[in-house]
């Protein structure tokens, strides 16, 4: 009876395979027949179809990225821009106490006390008014180069702020541009900024926090709960 069964059991796994085997040769041999007996124009056009679909896939992988690192380069630009801006903004923090201190203590001593030769004739100002003329003139210089800088800043700032909020292809995201400005944080230029970022709050607190909230955007993030104990990378190397 056993044998029976074993017997029964073998031809039916038998018969499966050869059914298996006679589906696939009908396949291949139905899918040969296709592209033998089909009509040049009917390949053609297939060809040319999958051709499009190839094409449109790679190109929008290749813009995407070619977009990504004009996004990253304009945006990186204007991040190394804003930091010299701020920095010069930041020395002119105290400048109506420095430029008081100058005349109070008449620093301006080294100033001519005659007056010019087109002035002569007119009649001679003292050395007090002579003084002060000069503070107002060197105060109102001062208050156009804050204007410019400041002006300099809010123009990188805002360039940097909106592509980095219309991210669309993720260059923040992406490693070796996170490497770039960790690199930029360790740059000369951006240490002067950080030894005189306390002035600059002092004296412009909101462009201040700005600039400081475009280089928190690119600090380590903080593990988060949701995150694999095992680092997917490592994971797949193993």
């Amino acid at each position: 009876m056993m044998n029976i069964f074993r017997e029964t059991i073998k031809g039916v796994v038998v018969a499966g395979v050869m059914l298996l085997g006679a589906g696939q040769g009908v396949w291949a041999e139905s899918l040969y027949e296709y592209y033998t007996t089909a009509s040049a124009d009917t390949l053609r056009t297939e060809t040319s179809e999958m051709g499009k679909e190839l094409t449109q896939t790679f190109d929008q992988k290749a813009i995407s990225s070619r977009q990504k690192r004009i996004d990253f380069a304009e945006y990186f630009a204007n991040l190394k821009k804003l930091i010299i801006y701020a920095g010069r903004l930041a020395a002119y923090s105290e400048y109506g106490k420095d430029l008081q201190f100058a005349r109070d203590n008449e620093i301006f001593k080294g100033l001519p006390k005659e007056a010019p030769a087109a002035d002569q004739g007119k009649p001679r100002a003292d050395r007090k008014d002579f003084v002060n003329r000069k503070y107002g003139e060197m105060k109102k210089n001062v208050e156009e180069e804050i204007d410019t800088y400041e002006d300099l800043l809010i123009l990188s700032l805002e360039a940097c702020e909106t592509l980095i909020q219309n991210d669309l292809n993720g260059f923040a995201d992406h490693a070796a541009y996170q490497k770039r400005v960790e690199d930029f944080k360790q740059s000369t230029n951006f240490r002067d900024y950080r030894e005189r970022r306390t002035r600059l709050a002092k004296g412009w607190p909101d462009l201040a926090a700005r600039v400081a909230r475009q280089f928190a955007l690119w600090d380590p993030r903080p593990a988060s709960p949701d995150d694999p104990i095992i680092d997917v990378k490592i994971a797949g190397a193993i």
